[in-house]
């Protein structure tokens, strides 16, 4: 949470993830925080074990709003995941990541199609300012082969912004 400056909770000593997410809630509450996002161990293969322990995190915390977050380049495995996960959990939606790379974003229609969840946002590094909206014209541009043109627009316009700003602070 460095990075971004927000506060992240752990409970080092303890092993029970219901119990962690638990207290994490139980101390966002009594911090005033108003967000709280409870983020599961990623695994690439599905075990029964696993789902058991989602499943009860879930259950013990009633979240608002479940996200299934998928790694764009596993292609199919991506998709039988996102099955998986969303028979035990219902979640509401769904964030692509690793769009940073040559991947084409061909599972996002395959989720899509399997699940019925929207894709929500789209990851495309590993900092903070690589999460963005997912839109659907662009990813079928990238599918395409055509490339995402106006977010290479959009990136050009925040770097030039960003080294003005610079040049009127001197």
């Amino acid at each position: 949470g460095e990075q971004i400056k927000v506060e992240v909770f752990s409970d080092k000593g303890n092993n029970d993830p219901v119990a962690i997410a638990k207290a994490g809630i139980a101390h966002a509450k009594a911090n005033g925080f108003n967000v709280v996002i409870i983020d599961t161990a990623g695994r690439l293969a599905v075990d029964e074990a696993m789902m058991k322990e989602i499943s009860n995190i879930h259950q013990a915390v009633q979240p608002q709003e479940t996200l299934f977050v998928v790694d764009s380049m596993t292609g199919q495995d991506a998709v039988n995941t996102a099955k998986a996960f969303n028979d035990v959990l219902n979640f509401d939606g769904v964030i692509l990541t690793k769009l940073d790379g040559d991947t084409r974003g061909g599972a996002a229609l395959s989720i899509k199609s399997v699940v019925n969840k929207p894709i929500k946002f789209i990851g495309t590094g590993e900092k903070m300012d690589a999460i963005d909206v997912f839109y659907p014209s662009r990813m079928a541009d990238r599918i395409l082969g055509m490339g995402d043109v106006v977010s290479l627009v959009e990136r050009a316009q925040e770097q030039y912004d960003e080294e003005e700003a610079r040049k009127l602070q001197k």
